[in-house]
């Protein structure tokens, strides 16, 4: 059952991003509301963890600078 979460895993993290990117190229070339754009945007931040783990890696490095 392990292999089966793994497989799904990775299936996600190779077609997220050329998903997104190809919403973003027919949402250009059908002249969509740029509100449809920032929703796109928006929902890359919220369902990609990476974002999180930058974020709060980012808030580390400035807090222990900060603390010097």
């Amino acid at each position: 059952m392990r292999i089966v979460r793994v497989f799904f895993a990775l299936l996600r993290a190779y077609l997220f991003y050329p998903v997104m990117v190809g919403i973003f190229i027919w949402l250009y070339f059908t002249k969509a509301h740029w509100g449809y754009g920032l929703a796109v945007i928006v929902a890359i931040l919220v369902i990609d963890p990476i974002w999180i783990t930058m974020a709060r890696s980012l808030l580390q490095g400035i807090n222990s600078r900060n603390r010097k």
